[in-house]
């Protein structure tokens, strides 16, 4: 195939969006969010957590994180003004299909490594990175699981209430009767973003959570939230379901052969789980048959960088100009959701603080430059600033579970 059928089938493949078009793109997002909020049709859940801006009580926990395929035990301390001291973390890798049971073991092995099998029962906070229907129990926050995204499997935990589900397990097997408070990865770096209206993952997976008065919300949605009385709602709106923007050849590939065809359609070109998927479906007519596929997406960056290792330097040349397609059309699909909220919530001028967590985000090559590259194009008066708050996510999970 010569160059010029390569570059056309390039962009007869996977083109990016057009510029003109992402404004009304983006404004489509905000009217999304609108009709969720109001109870009604929309491709985004928008699932409403009570929880509100809360300070953490004195004394110790353990922060638990469960993500698309690494995860970490922390203990942590807060002292009397409310501040939070991380004393160690240990981390592990998560399979992608696994049981209920293994993962508890797992998580609670590496619990015992850091206490040193100290039983006593701190309370435990748990960030889960999959969609939860949140819910109060005894005045904790729970979730009940929604369904596995990204490719993985936990057996025998959908449609189960997590952490209920795991205080039962210490109790059985480990003689821990604790409190255990859970809620979806986004809305934990929400809670610990310091102040931030706005908190994002792109990562293995997308999504993005922020803070919305209880008075925009129609009183039909409320009803997901009986007891819970705050003026502020953290909203989960689980942006991977955004269905607006066209479609291109390749991620229907993609869709087709995934786990939840027909969904997570702004996530299967935007989130590390699908992006080397992506390159994998059009490498053999943009790239060449011989190229190698990939088996991740930092192998992706890998090719970006210059890092990736290829016989053919030309093929390389080709691999870097489909590599750098897919991360801008990534890029795109972040800045219109996050332009949609920012349209939501009126910070549409000056700089507003957006906390984000991910490894596309930070590890890609320029990618938050690329997604402030299109923020601009969408609102040219608005200036995201990132912050990789260190700890931010570690954070929320220790005030989930020492919440007051």
């Amino acid at each position: 195939m010569r160059k010029s059928e390569q570059n056309q089938f390039l962009d007869e493949s996977y083109s990016l969006i057009d510029d003109s078009n992402l404004p009304e793109l983006a404004l489509n997002f905000k009217h999304e969010l609108l009709a969720s909020l109001s109870n009604q049709k929309s491709s985004l859940p928008c699932i409403l957590n009570p929880i509100h801006k809360m300070v953490p009580q004195a004394g110790v926990g353990i922060a638990i994180a469960i993500g698309g395929t690494n995860g970490y035990v922390s203990t942590f301390r807060v002292n009397k003004k409310g501040e939070i001291k991380f004393l160690n973390r240990s981390l592990f890798a998560l399979p992608s299909q696994t049981s209920k049971k293994e993962l508890f073991h797992l998580i609670t092995r590496n619990i015992l490594s850091l206490t040193e099998n100290n039983k006593k029962p701190y309370p435990i906070g748990i960030g889960f990175a999959y969609p939860l229907k949140p819910l109060l129990f005894n005045g904790f926050i729970d979730g009940e699981l929604m369904y596995m995204t990204k490719g993985n499997n936990i057996d025998d935990m959908v449609g189960k209430r997590v952490g209920q589900e795991y205080h039962r397990f210490l109790i059985e097997e480990y003689s821990i009767d604790t409190t255990v408070a859970v809620a979806n990865d986004a809305i934990c770096l929400l809670l610990g973003g310091d102040g931030a209206e706005i908190a994002g993952v792109v990562g293995t997976g997308l999504n993005f959570a922020y803070w919305e008065k209880r008075s925009n919300i129609a009183p039909l949605k409320l009803g997901d939230l009986p007891g819970f009385g705050q003026n502020e709602v953290a909203v989960n709106i689980e942006a991977k379901n955004f269905n607006k923007i066209p479609g291109t050849k390749l991620r229907e590939m993609v869709d087709k052969n995934s786990d939840d065809p027909g969904f997570s359609w702004a996530e299967k070109e935007a989130a590390g789980a699908y992006l080397y998927q992506i390159f994998n479906a059009g490498k053999d007519k943009i790239v060449g048959k011989e190229f190698p596929n990939l088996t991740s997406t930092d192998q992706l960056n890998d090719i970006m960088t210059g890092a990736f290792e290829a016989k053919s330097k030309v093929k390389m040349q080709k691999a870097k100009l489909f590599a750098e397609r897919i991360f801008h059309r990534s890029a795109q699909i972040v800045a219109i959701e996050l332009c949609g909220i920012l349209m939501k919530i009126g910070k549409t001028r000056g700089i507003v603080p957006v906390v984000m967590e991910g490894g596309i985000f930070w590890r890609a090559r320029n990618y938050p430059a690329l997604v402030n590259l299109y923020v601009n194009m969408i609102l040219p008066e608005v200036i995201p600033s990132f912050a990789r708050l260190f700890g931010s996510s570690r954070r929320g999970i220790a005030i989930l579970a020492r919440g007051n």
